[in-house]
Parts: C-alpha cells; structure tokens; sequence
C-alpha cells in the first residue's frame, strides 16, 4: 500500500466516523416538530398486503381485504383517480399478493372507509438508490463513500432540522441561508477536507448564497405572487398552518436549497482550477492565475447554466404541453403565476452559479497566490 493511498484512508476514516456520528445524532435528537402541528384530519395511510379478493362494491370498484403492517384487516377499494383519463393509468390490475398503500377515512367519504391509493413503492426507490450508491462507489472509491455519508447528513438535516423549525415558524430565508452555509461548510470538509481548496470554495459559495437570497427576495417581492405562489401544495398547507409560516419565505427557500448543489460543485472545480494553475506554474502571478482561471470558468458556467435551467424546464414539462395547447400569447404565458415563479427560480439560480465563479476565483487567489512572484522577489 502506498503512502498517497494510506494518506487517503487516513483522511477517510475521520470524515466517515464524523459524519456518521452527526447523522446518527440528529436522528437520535428530540423531535422540533411543533407539539400543535395540526395533522391530517379525517384520514390515515398504511402500508399492507392484498390477501383476499372480495370482487365488487355497488358501483363496479373492485374490492379487496388488505392486511396493514399492524396485523388488522382492511377491506378497501380500488379507486384510482387517473382512471377517469383516458391513457393516464398504466397501473396493472391489483391482485392478491401485491403491496400497496392503503387509506382509512375516519368518517365516510362519498360512502368509502378505505381506498387502496397507489401501490407499494419501497423496495424499487432501494433498488434505485442501491444502485446509485454503487455507481459513486465504483467511480469515486473512497472519495464517493465521503460523498454518500455527505448526503445523508444533507438529508438528515433538511427532513430533522429545516422541515421541524419551518413548522415551528422559522423565517424561511434566514433558515435557508444558515442551513445551506452550515450544510456546505460541513460537506465540503468530508469530501474534500480542510485546505485552501475547501476554504476558498466555501466563502465562495457563502458569498454566491447570500447575492441569490437578496436576489430572490427583491425579484418575489416585486412580482407580487400571491401566498399560492402557482403551486397547489401550498393550497394544502394554508388551511393546515394558517398563519404561523410565511409562505412567501417558502419559495425563497426553495430557490436557496436549488441553488446550492450547483454551486457546491461551480465553487470546489474553480477554486481547484486555482490551485492547480498556480502550481503549475508559480510565476504565472495573481493576476495571470485569476485570468486562466476564469477562461475555465466560463466554460463551465455554460454548462452549468444550461442544466439547472433544463432541470426546471423538465419538471414544468407537462405544464408547457398544456399551455401551448391553449393558444394563449408567449408573453401571457409567462406572465401567469405558475411560470414566473418558476422562471425566477431558475433566472435566480443561474445568476448565483454565474456570480459565483469570479467571486470564487478571486478568494481562492488571494488565499493560495502570492500578490508577488518568485522573480518579483528576486
């Protein structure tokens, strides 16, 4: 074994043994959800199995008995909301045997106790993740097995820590900024370790985070959406949490959190991209350093770009489909609610990852490149 690899290894083991001992931790810490967080009336999901057919209701649902994870049995109905739409469903028929989600109502709804929703996920989402899993693990080595334990903190810290202190009423932006800057500061430290390299990458993300959430407060702000901000999930949680969250904070948030992956990844590759320029050629000075930097900055900031905007273009997919079949004007499309929101979001994005590449380079200069040369020196 050589030294660079147990150099490695060595690097390795404490990173793994504390992000471990955080995740663990925060999953062991009391829960902050709030005591009164109102619950969903009326209604209750489990997990079960089909055992028995029981053919038929009254109006031609099929009806099956499912036995729920706590042992009791559930008779319930088939009732299948895109079944109406022709060609949305390609669900295959239930039968007995198959997992599924099924929801009890504690009161009748339309003369239904118990639907049987969608069918058990679980174990193809643990097929999935096991296979990305292995993907970083083969390509990355002991890097990837950094970059695994740095996402689960990621995970843990959104569903333990963010979702629990917005319900509590948590000013979303500031929840957003402090979150992501810790978020960042603690996984760059277990992929990369503690250098220049990582120094320079948080303070420039920490700056780039900053300019987006200023950003997307000015530019929401002056769109005046509405509490709804074009998504129905919201309508959802007004009744539930009436006025104890800002709801207008939550799509500032959203564009933070969306933000931060890809500037986790512009702000380590150009203060890298620093590093190694400059021992390459130590004479090359600050200045010529900052200026070879950006040409790879640019190049990448193309690329960036181009998939976080993609990323929501294919989310809003079906959304476009809908609005080009209305013949509505471009411009009236845009207008609506439920684009512009979305195209800030994206716009928002897209100038924190473009301001973050010089704001990077020139931090990670003034930390690894001397203002004066070896020859200036001399």
């Amino acid at each position: 074994m050589d030294g660079s690899l147990l150099r490695r290894v060595g690097a390795t083991v404490p990173a793994l043994l504390i992000g471990s001992t955080l995740v663990v931790g925060l999953w062991l810490m009391p829960d902050l959800t709030p005591s009164d967080a109102i619950p969903v009336v009326g209604q209750r999901s489990d997990h079960g199995r089909i055992v028995a057919s029981l053919g038929a209701d009254p109006t031609g649902l099929p009806r099956f008995e499912v036995e729920v994870d706590d042992g009791a049995r559930i008779e319930a109905v088939v009732q299948d909301g895109s079944a109406a739409i022709p060609g949305s469903s390609n669900r295959e028929p239930y039968e007995v045997g198959d997992e599924v989600v099924v929801t009890s109502f504690s009161g009748p709804a339309a003369g239904i106790s118990a639907v049987i929703s969608e069918p058990w996920r679980i174990p193809l989402l643990g097929t999935v993740a096991a296979v990305f899993a292995v993907a970083v693990l083969v390509v990355g080595g002991l890097r990837g097995i950094r970059s695994l334990v740095a996402l689960a903190l990621t995970l843990t810290v959104i569903v333990r820590v963010v979702v629990p202190l917005l319900l509590r009423g948590f000013d979303p932006i500031l929840l957003a900024v402090v979150v992501a800057a810790a978020v960042t500061l603690a996984t760059l430290l277990l992929t990369e370790g503690f250098s220049r390299v990582t120094l320079a990458a948080v303070l420039g993300t920490f700056a780039a985070l900053a300019m987006t959430a200023g950003l997307a407060a000015a530019f929401t702000a002056g769109a005046a959406f509405t509490a709804l901000q074009g998504n129905e999930e919201i309508a959802f949680l007004i009744p539930l949490v009436g006025d104890r969250i800002d709801l207008n904070g939550i799509l500032l948030a959203a564009t933070v959190f969306g933000a931060l992956g890809v500037l986790d990844d512009v702000t380590v590759t150009q203060a890298a991209t620093v590093d190694q320029l400059h021992r390459a050629e130590p004479a090359a000075g600050r200045a010529g350093v900052i200026a070879r930097a950006m040409r790879v900055g640019r190049s990448h900031i193309a690329a960036t770009v181009n998939t976080l905007v993609l990323a929501y273009l294919g989310a809003g997919l079906p959304l476009l489909l809908l609005f080009a079949l209305s013949g509505q004007s471009p411009l009236l499309v845009l207008n609506g609610e439920i684009v512009a929101v979305e195209v800030i979001r994206a716009l928002v994005g897209s100038i924190g990852i473009v301001a973050a590449v010089p704001l990077t380079t020139l931090v990670a200069a003034l930390l690894m490149v001397p203002a004066r040369t070896p020859a200036d020196a001399a």
